[in-house]
């Protein structure tokens, strides 16, 4: 398990990280959302002790991660542009990396290139931008550490490969007791994928944890009024319930609503809708609700 407390960093007189804090499960795949410059990238560096923080600390298993060499060797660090050497191969970072990483499994790097078709005696400089991710992320599985962190990890890769590196990281998850932290700025790489989720802003945590257990409260209800009295009961609905997105079409109105289930039903049902249903929500449906309290441009998180 990774505690992040209370973490704050800043760089001259830009505060990058503001008292940050929340909790990644032991095997879970969490996932850090935010737009560019939210402090993803930042806070991955203080994970992996690669930054400093002015205030705060993170824990692995109840532990300082980064207070002895050795703790280092848990988790292996990977950013949005790893760095090889002058002509090295996948062959030559991957003997790099085994004098970091005792559990680096040449054999595994070597079968796992083989199926996405990447020749591990090439020099890596011929590669293009995703043959190199996926290399890197080949590499960074079979370090065989307990925790993996991952900046932008399927940015570049096309539809198909993304999906067998999913399946790879799924795969190895399912085999050892692997924790995986991946940061995106868009939803659409993190959902379905991770069942936890942290969306960061201006450096801050807006909301952090399963996001369809927090919606637990949060319905999305379906309903249609007749011609006549659709304004005026919908403009009822509105300052009766707790509404947190609207949206009419005609006579067609959606309303995503928080509170109790049954009372927002019978709300509804007391204005004599002709149809009225509710219906499931996805995800981003779940981060708009979510978020909408906070007075912050939610669609900038979905580009």
């Amino acid at each position: 398990m990774i505690e992040v407390q209370h973490v704050t960093k800043t760089f001259d007189n830009l505060t990058a990280l503001n008292d940050v804090s929340f909790t990644i499960p032991e095997g879970s795949l969490f996932g850090l959302l935010g737009t560019n410059g939210a402090g993803k990238s930042t806070l991955l560096r203080v994970m992996a002790g690669i930054l400093a923080c002015e205030a705060g600390r993170i824990l692995i298993d109840k532990e300082p991660c980064c207070d002895h060499p050795e703790g280092k060797e848990r988790f292996f660090y990977l950013p949005d542009d790893p760095y090889y050497f002058p002509n090295a191969s996948m062959e030559v970072m991957t003997e790099f990396y085994r004098r970091q990483y005792q559990g680096m499994d040449p054999e595994s790097v070597a079968y796992m290139a083989d199926r996405l078709e990447l020749d591990t005696r090439r020099p890596m400089r011929t590669f293009s931008k995703g043959m190199k991710r996926q290399a890197f992320l080949i590499m960074a599985l079979c370090a065989n550490t307990e925790y993996l962190l991952c900046d932008e990890v399927f940015d570049g890769l096309d539809p198909v490969v993304t999906e067998v590196m999913k399946d790879l990281f799924r795969r190895e998850m399912k085999e050892r007791n692997l924790t995986v932290v991946v940061a995106a700025h868009k939803l659409k790489d993190l959902e379905e994928f991770c069942k936890d989720i942290a969306i960061l802003h201006k450096g801050g945590i807006l909301l952090a944890g399963d996001m369809r257990r927090k919606a637990a409260e949060v319905f999305k209800i379906q309903c249609v009024f007749d011609g006549e009295g659709n304004e005026r009961a919908a403009d009822d609905l509105r300052a009766c319930l707790n509404v947190v997105r609207f949206r009419q079409e005609g006579y067609f109105t959606t309303l995503i609503v928080r509170g109790v289930k049954e009372e927002i039903l019978e709300q509804v049902q007391a204005k004599g809708p002709v149809f009225c249903r509710e219906v499931p929500m996805t995800l981003q449906e779940i981060f708009l609700a979510e978020m909408e309290g906070n007075g912050y441009d939610v669609g900038k998180v979905f580009r």
